[in-house]
Parts: structure tokens; sequence; C-alpha cells
């Protein structure tokens, strides 16, 4: 289940996004804030040291928390390295994203598959592949697997719109965190063929497992990215 001082942070990030709080004004002060959210001052405080931390606001003492003014010259394709809200969320307050599916069927896992996910051999996966778009431009190509014991009913529209949204609002399962490795490679034939790669250009895959707040994995997946559509953001709050 994710912090409610990270739901507000991503609240109040989503909101400078869309230009509902100006650029040159400070934001509601913390005891407004904590009134609004129905929560403590200090827990204000910790949302706005991660966005301190990941470099959308500062403060002036004695004046308030202000938007830095380089914050739209940040990449829209840089991605948090803590972040498991799925593509759709992530994206949102840049524009719409779009899932092709480009397959979707059931199997047994393999090996690696079955030590990911802490599954047995006879225990049947949705194995998915999908291409995200955003505003139109392919940004990501992400191959899937989930137990199917864990996700009944999953279909090729929840693929087409947010298996994420599926799996928290209809099944209500919550997710603690993800397991991520970061690495790049040339690009494959896929990657070629959706991504627009060239035989030269590097991708950036995301090797990751999601964790349902129990800390069952409730998916595998590598995700490709484009080398030229940003990198990931990894903030250090210790």
């Amino acid at each position: 289940m994710t912090a409610k001082y990270l739901a507000i942070a991503r609240e109040i990030k989503k909101r400078i996004d869309s230009q509902q709080y100006a650029a040159n004004a400070p934001l509601p002060d913390q005891h407004a804030l904590a009134a609004e959210f129905s929560t403590s001052r200090m827990t204000i405080q910790q949302a706005m040291r991660q966005l301190i931390v990941e470099w959308l606001v500062y403060t002036r003492q004695g004046q308030g928390t202000f938007i830095r003014k380089n914050y739209s010259q940040l990449s829209q394709w840089d991605l948090a390295g803590s972040d498991y809200f799925g593509a759709t969320k992530t994206w949102e307050h840049v524009g719409p994203v779009e899932s092709q599916v480009l397959r979707f069927e059931l199997r047994f896992p393999s090996e690696n598959e079955q030590s990911a996910l802490l599954i047995d051999a006879d225990a049947p996966v949705y194995d998915f592949a999908r291409l995200r778009l955003l505003n139109g431009e392919p940004v990501s190509l992400d191959e899937t697997v989930m137990p199917v014991a864990l996700v009944p009913g999953l279909n090729k529209s929840h693929l087409e719109s947010s298996v994420f949204r599926y799996v928290q609002e209809t099944l209500g399962l919550k997710l603690m965190g993800s397991r991520r490795v970061v690495r790049a490679l040339k690009p494959n034939e896929l990657d070629r063929q959706h991504l627009h790669c060239d035989v030269t250009d590097p991708v950036l895959e995301v090797e990751q497992v999601i964790y349902l707040e129990d800390g069952t994995p409730l998916e595998y997946a590598r995700c490709h990215y484009r080398y030229d559509h940003g990198g990931m953001v990894i903030v250090n709050n210790g």
C-alpha cells in the first residue's frame, strides 16, 4: 500500500503539472494542506521533502514553498525508480497513454519465471506484450507475466486500458512495491519493429517484479525504452 505522504506528493505533483498551482506563487501552507488531505502536518512535511529531493520544489525561509523555475525543462519521459503505478498513471500528466496488445496468451511458466513469481511449474500464467504510446509516440515495449490465480478474469480490454486499475479497483489487491534491475541492451527484433530503433541504438531495459502488500509477487516484466526518451530518476530518502 502506498505511503500516505507519497500519495500526497503525487497529487501535488499532478497539480503542478496541470498548472493548478501558479509558478510564481507559493504552494498552500502546510496547515492548509494538512486540513485538505485530512492528515498531520508531519505527513505534509514528508510529502514536501519528497518533492524537494525530486527537484520539483524548494523552500524559502519564512516565505513558503515554491515550484522550481526550471521544472518544466525536466524530461517528460523520466521515470521514478520507485514508481510502480503503471504507465497509464505514470504519464497521465503528460498526455493520453495508449496500449497496443501485441501478444496475449496462457501458458506455464519457465524456470526463471517460477523463481521470480514464487510459483510452481504447473501454475498457469498470463503472458502478454504491449506497446505503450504517449501522445501517439512509442515510448516502451513491455513483456509481462502474471499468475492466473492472482488475477482471475484478466482480458484484452484490461490490457488496452490499465491492468493495475483492474488489479486495485476491481480485484481489491494492494500493491506494496517493486524490485527493479536496469540495464542497457542492444535492441531486439521487436524493439526495432515497434520502437523504431536502429540496430545500433541502445535500449534501456527495466526488469522488475511488482509485489502485493503481503509480499506475494504479482508480475514479472521486462520493459524496454528508447534511449532518447529520458531515463530513470533514483531518489534516495535515507
